[in-house]
């Protein structure tokens, strides 16, 4: 069956100091411009992918936060077993793990482990490493020398499909996602994590996995694009150094987890309307919390989200911030999975400098904890 939806993911870049400046400049327009969260279909017929550095300034009302982990055992896991919510999963033997071929254009995919829930799915894959240039392509973005992809050595470009009972609608898109590699010997892995924005799996999906090209830039070349484009604040971009194309199909086995629990809400300061949703790979919490004096375009500060396990800041979450400056309201999913009832959560929300992203004061907290 022919799939012609397809999209980019890859791990977000933090902001350049360099165009700090020119966010400040656009920030009014974008606090008086509606941000959908939807993502459009993606036209992935152009020879180059542009990074717009004017984009980037959207992070000051929907972003994504994707941070090392720092729990010693999630630290030292591969794949998607950093994620919390995932090796919460496989702690409790729930079964994911698979072992599907698929090989286009000679070249042979394995898809080792997949797990979803209605907003969130996550997968592990492999090939054998054996094209020099994309040794040497690795080799360069691994680099400590690197600029652009410094603090990103490991992100990786791929286009996704995914679908339900081979019908024609893909359900990726409105997705915030992470997708990261990692080589030992002869053979590449990679991993992507992906939340929806809303609940779009079916319970009872039966999904199939498009994988549709990997691509890979010169790190060189993009560093040099970058430097350049610093000096003006102009739009960048690079052509694809090596691409994989072709149609990898991978039906799944499992039907997404469904397991709910209780989640108690306590400890609240200056905080109202407090809602949570847990599945077995992430909970979703919305609320309300006085945002009014962020409105104003001469406003330097934003609303921040600094969250807290067992009373320890972490940042092995990946999680995403909504906050509508008008109703008030923010939404974040954290990756507090449904199965653990012993940890308990604080979400903290501070008034933060965007420009030297410095913490000005603690506008509200509360803490959660599944049952």
């Amino acid at each position: 069956m022919a799939k012609k939806k397809n999209h980019i993911i890859t791990e977000e870049q933090d902001i350049p100091s360099e165009v700090m400046e020119k966010l400040v400049q656009n920030r009014e327009n974008i606090l008086n411009t509606p941000i959908k969260q939807e993502k459009k279909k993606l036209n992935l017929k152009y020879k180059k992918q542009i990074i717009v550095t004017l984009a980037i300034a959207a992070s000051l009302i929907l972003f994504a936060l994707i941070n090392p982990q720092i729990n010693t055992a999630i630290k030292n896991a591969f794949g998607i077993s950093q994620d919390s919510g995932v090796a919460m999963v496989e702690n409790n033997g729930i079964e994911h793990e698979l072992h599907v071929t698929s090989t286009q254009n000679g070249r042979e995919i394995t898809l080792t482990k997949f797990i979803s829930t209605k907003k969130k799915f996550a997968f592990d894959y492999q090939f054998k490493l054996d094209d020099e240039k994309l040794k040497d392509l690795l080799k360069k973005q691994s680099s400590p020398d690197r600029v652009f992809t410094k603090n990103t050595p490991n992100a990786q470009h791929i286009d996704l499909g995914l679908f339900v009972n081979d019908r024609d609608e893909d359900l990726f898109g409105g997705v915030t996602s992470q997708s990261t590699f990692r080589i030992e010997g002869d053979t590449f892995y990679g991993s992507v994590v992906a939340m929806f924005n809303r609940e779009k799996i079916p319970e009872d999906a039966k999904l199939i996995l498009h994988i549709y090209k990997l691509f890979w830039q010169d790190a060189e070349e993009l560093d040099q694009a970058y430097i350049e484009a610093s000096k003006t604040n102009s739009p960048f971009g690079v052509d694809n150094a090596l691409e994989y194309e072709g149609d990898w199909r991978f039906d799944i086995d499992y039907k997404p987890l469904t397991q709910t629990a209780d989640t108690q809400i306590r400890n609240v300061k200056n905080i109202t309307d407090i809602k949570a949703t847990s599945d077995p790979l992430q909970t979703t919490i919305h609320f309300t919390v006085p945002l009014k004096d962020f409105r104003s375009p001469e406003n330097f500060f934003t609303p921040e989200i600094t969250l807290y396990k067992d009373g320890i800041e972490v940042e092995d979450q990946l999680f995403t911030q909504i906050s509508n400056l008008e109703t008030e309201e923010i939404e974040i999913s954290i990756n507090l999975s449904s199965l653990d009832t012993t940890s308990v959560y604080r979400i903290q929300v501070n008034e933060v400098n965007h420009l030297s992203g410095e913490t000005v004061r603690e506008i509200g907290f509360f803490e959660l904890q599944n049952q």
